[in-house]
């Protein structure tokens, strides 16, 4: 049946009434009727007249109509109140706009190691933002530090070797950037098998920059490449900054033998247990060091005794002070029969916190008086001080991570998290919220409490990995970040062959938003000390200038942080 006769026959066909027979339709004047047409016919074609619109126009737009008189295109829509009318100049702008949206807000895709992908926006949309108020001058920055951290790459941009020629470094055990970013404290462990038996010393490097290195660096890069890409050779980044870090020398204590220059502030024969830096005043800052070494008793028993240092660093404290360096009151030693796990300085009281096996010990710097506090009777794995001086925030083994109140003449704890078992950090944030605290133990999850909802933490950081040790865990001075220097340790017996096998990574979390910014592997996973890191918004004393230093073996790798 042709294409005409069906149509005419279900228009025309009786509804309702078998009986009915078919007629017909008539025949209009100068109308044809085929008696064969093809089964599958192509759709005519429209006749486009000079002003009639039709879709797409010149450029193929879908949804819109052109109209070759006006030349403009209309959108396609049901909505007569919706604009009307788009030239070809505002059709580039929409899909210019369009496309900057979406690569704004695209996941940045840098380390690999990502959890959470954090919002990527850059400088113009916040600029945008500043300028019509959707946005504070505190968020900007926030978002420009976050988007530096976002473009970390894995690979550093220059790599430091310690400058110890005469020693052999195992690793960094306590590594430390101060406020102006032109001063890195860090204690290496020197390897037994070299001129001097195993011992840790610490070293101070100051950062600096210089012109000749900057310009010998860009030439060598640029010379790096014009070469092909085959025949390049190995290099280790290209110091393009100028920055430069030199041990600071120490003349006290220096002898003729041996020949060359020691850049040791102080050195540890014994096991290093804990360490922190101690501002004692504003023109002093000393080390607080824990160390730990075992005795054999005449009755043939193994005693651990550690013993706390209080050391003076000229290297870091005002020029004008250093005459009064030698006081008594910067130089002591606290000598302990059994474990000291932690110690915390507390500087508005002027007195030392220590961490004991059972207990919780503050002693007075000023009147060598000291008092215990209950711990539970548990091993206090880490502590630290508020902001007034007036709380103690305990991590213990085994147990809840406690607060107790130093005005209290008994019964000083006051409050506990629940769930925070094990804590082996803890620190508070006392410029941004000093009624939070940040922990972190053996279940490898960074969490931000608040006292005063105890039951819950409000921010939970996961992707490291922590079992059984003490990390690493660094905050920037304006409390933006927190980063943490993994190291997992796995043995497996296997037809009684122990093979292990280590991961070493620096993760850096946001303390707004807790996504996970930049994630780092470690080269040298058969060492057995993580890597430590500091971060520093100001390298080498310059404001703006931001840096994340990881110290892995002998040398410190510099990721400099660029849009």
């Amino acid at each position: 049946m042709s294409r005409y006769r069906f149509r005419k026959a279900r228009s025309n066909w009786p509804m309702g009434n078998d009986s009915s027979r078919w007629e017909p339709p008539p025949i209009q004047l100068n109308e044809l009727v085929p008696s064969t047409e093809a089964d599958d016919p192509a759709p005519p074609t429209p006749v486009k007249t000079e002003d009639q619109p039709y879709e797409g126009g010149p450029l193929q737009w879908k949804g819109y109509m052109y109209h070759p008189r006006t030349k403009k295109y209309y959108k396609m829509t049901s909505d007569p109140s919706l604009p009307q009318g788009f030239s070809k100049a505002d059709l580039d702008r929409m899909e210019k706009a369009r496309e900057a949206k979406f690569q704004a807000n695209r996941p940045r895709f840098t380390s690999g190691s990502f959890v959470k992908r954090p919002v990527f926006k850059p400088i113009t949309s916040l600029l945008d933002d500043l300028t019509l108020g959707r946005c504070t001058m505190a968020r900007m920055e926030r978002h420009i530090h976050e988007s530096r951290l976002l473009n970390c790459n894995p690979r550093p941009s220059f790599t430091i070797k310690t400058p110890i020629d005469h020693y052999n470094v195992a690793g960094c055990e306590f590594l430390d950037v101060s406020d102006t970013g032109d001063r890195v404290v860090g204690t290496f462990t020197i390897a037994p098998h070299g001129p001097t038996p195993k011992h840790s010393a610490v070293y101070v490097f100051e950062v600096d920059s210089l012109g000749d290195t900057i310009q010998s660096e860009s030439e060598r890069r640029e010379a790096y490449d014009l070469l092909p890409f085959r025949s390049r050779p190995t290099n280790k980044g290209f110091n393009t900054l100028g920055m430069t870090v030199q041990p600071m020398l120490n003349d006290d204590g220096m002898s003729d033998e041996p020949s060359y220059l020691d850049y040791a502030v102080t050195r540890y024969d014994a096991f290093i247990v804990d360490q922190t830096l101690a501002r004692v005043d504003a023109d002093v800052t000393c080390m607080l060091t824990v160390t730990a070494n075992d005795t054999i008793s005449r009755n043939g028993n193994v005693c651990s005794y550690c013993t706390v240092h209080l050391e003076p660093l000229a290297e870091l404290s005002d020029p004008e002070a250093i005459p009064t360096l030698s006081s008594p009151i910067y130089n002591k030693r606290w000598r302990e029969k059994g474990n000291i796990w932690s110690v915390g300085w507390n500087a508005p009281q002027m007195s030392i916190g220590f961490g004991l096996e059972s207990c919780f010990r503050v002693e007075n710097l000023l009147t060598d008086r000291s008092f215990l506090m209950s711990s539970r009777k548990k091993n206090v794995l880490s502590h630290c001080f508020s902001a007034d001086g007036n709380l103690v925030y305990m991590g213990l083994r085994s147990d809840n991570c406690i607060k107790s109140d130093l005005r209290m003449n008994r019964d000083h704890i006051t409050g506990q998290l629940n769930g925070a078992s094990n804590t082996t950090f803890v620190r508070v944030l006392e410029k941004s919220r000093p009624e939070c605290v940040v922990t972190e133990g053996f279940d490898s999850i960074i969490r931000v409490w608040d006292f005063r909802w105890p039951k819950k933490p409000t921010m939970e950081m996961h992707g490291h990995r922590n079992n059984c040790n003490r990390l690493n865990v660094f905050f920037d001075k304006e409390e933006r970040f927190v980063f943490a220097g993994t190291f997992v340790f796995q043995s497996i017996m296997k037809h009684f062959h122990i093979s292990a096998g280590s991961d070493g990574y620096v993760r850096g979390w946001s303390l707004t938003s807790g996504d996970m910014l930049c994630s780092i592997k470690s080269p040298n996973q058969s060492n057995p000390i993580f890597p430590r890191a500091v971060y520093s918004d100001c390298w080498g004393g310059r404001p703006g200038n931001s840096a994340l230093i990881v110290a892995v073996g002998d040398s410190m790798r510099v990721h400099s942080l660029e849009l």
